[in-house]
């Protein structure tokens, strides 16, 4: 799961990597290899990838796609925590200070609550929010994941099946996955095809608070259409949904909670508020629906340039909405060399129970989902990258690619990814 802390981050640079949509598809045996580094600002996130592929046919009709990953996480992630560091472990005392609860002996006097009951606290509790600070928690993790795509081709029509399988497991998650598609064209001519495909990833998280692991599923819905509309542009536009359902909190972010301590029957009779500020593990609702449309066109300027652009909207039961815009381009320069810079957009909406822990009020209350996780908050990105594609031979292909996002909510990422491929 420390590993998933970065997975958004993760994935938009995968989406900016991959080509949107080829103007031909041509089936070829090949084998690649993928090595990628990436590092966050301020001594955050640093990962090392490792990615090999391999995709071989089967006479026509055929074709088996195999993927093997490896990779290591480490460095810091920010979260809220006390001074003391009190969350790091399970029993640990969250108190760094004078409580107005407990006296010297470490009990509760009468006046107070005991909140060891909620769920979610840890520790004790202070009454200075000075006590708490949003700060970076050391992780460390490794990840290995294969995934395996089998495609079949109908006779008369050249009609796409395609079935899926995926694992992926780290110390503290494991995700198991299937996939099915199925492509048709609508006539002979194949210039206009429809998409229809169906995802299911089934989720195992460790909460080491508690030592015990929750489960959560993910479903996916995806139609789409393919239009070729000329010899030099093809178009495609997708409409998806997707429900995520199961304990989708995540165990190292914490939030700040304001608790009366107060007992009920003293309440009653009118005795004053008495705050106390406990740091607790954050809560998600435990359903998630999403939906949302992408289009995508690729253009044939020339002989030696090509232009991809696409745009995608999303929007989810958390409130959460977002748009994104990238340009990418493929300029032959020379009959060994290809260069892709890119450029995307990204703009996102806060989900309604996010407080960013620079806000003025950052505290939530004794009840309630709660998250102070920036990637449920409000930002924008604006990610550039540039590759560079060397051909020695018509078989194999050298390439290294660099990018460079920068978010408004202050943090930047860049990677480096150096790969081969080699068609047989």
């Amino acid at each position: 799961m420390k590993k998933n802390n970065t997975k958004l981050s993760l994935l938009i640079v995968s989406s900016v990597v991959s080509a949107v949509i080829p103007l031909t598809s041509v089936a070829e045996n090949k084998v690649a290899i993928q090595m990628q580094t990436y590092q966050e600002n301020d001594d955050r996130i640093k990962v090392q990838d490792g990615k090999m592929s391999i995709e071989h046919d089967f006479g026509l009709d055929h074709t088996l796609n195999v993927e093997f990953d490896w990779d290591s996480i480490s460095g810091a992630s920010p979260t809220w925590d006390t001074v003391s560091g009190a969350s790091q472990t399970a029993t640990s005392d969250a108190s760094t200070g004078a409580s107005s609860c407990i006296d010297e002996e470490g009990n509760y006097y009468t006046l107070c609550r005991d909140t060891r009951a909620i769920a979610g606290i840890i520790g004790d509790g202070s009454s200075n929010l000075d006590d708490f600070s949003y700060s970076n928690v050391e992780l460390e993790d490794h990840r290995n994941s294969a995934a395996l795509l089998y495609t079949y081709r109908t006779r008369k029509m050249r009609n796409e099946i395609s079935v899926g399988v995926s694992y992926s497991k780290e110390s503290d998650f494991i995700n198991t996955g299937i996939s099915a598609e199925y492509m048709m064209y609508t006539d002979t001519s194949k210039n206009r095809a429809i998409t229809v495909g169906v995802s299911y990833m089934a989720n195992e998280v460790y909460d080491y608070a508690i030592d015990k692991w929750h489960d959560f599923s993910l479903i996916n819905y995806q139609v789409g259409i393919t239009q070729v509309f000329n010899s030099h542009m093809v178009g495609k536009f997708n409409v998806f949904y997707m429900a995520e359902e199961g304990h989708l909190s995540n165990p190292y972010f914490n939030v700040v909670r304001r608790i009366n301590v107060t007992q009920g029957e003293l309440v009653t009779l009118g005795s004053p508020v008495n705050f106390k500020y406990y740091l607790a593990r954050e809560s998600r609702p435990e359903q998630r629906k999403a939906g949302g449309i992408s289009a995508q066109t690729v253009s044939q300027l020339n002989d030696y340039t090509q232009w991809h652009i696409s745009y995608r909207f999303y929007q989810d039961s958390w409130d959460v909405d977002s748009h994104t815009i990238e340009s990418k381009s493929y300029h032959r320069v020379t009959d060994k060399i290809r260069l892709s810079p890119a450029l995307r957009y990204y703009r996102q909406g806060a989900a309604n129970f996010f407080k960013a822990h620079d806000a003025t009020d950052y505290v939530f209350d004794e009840t309630g989902y709660a998250s102070a996780d920036h990637r449920l908050g409000n930002f924008d990105s604006l990610t550039v990258q540039f590759a560079v594609e060397y051909l020695p031979t018509d078989k194999l292909t050298w390439n290294i690619v660099t990018g460079y996002q920068q978010q408004s909510s202050g943090l930047t990422f860049a990677w480096v990814n150096f790969g081969a491929q080699y068609h047989y």
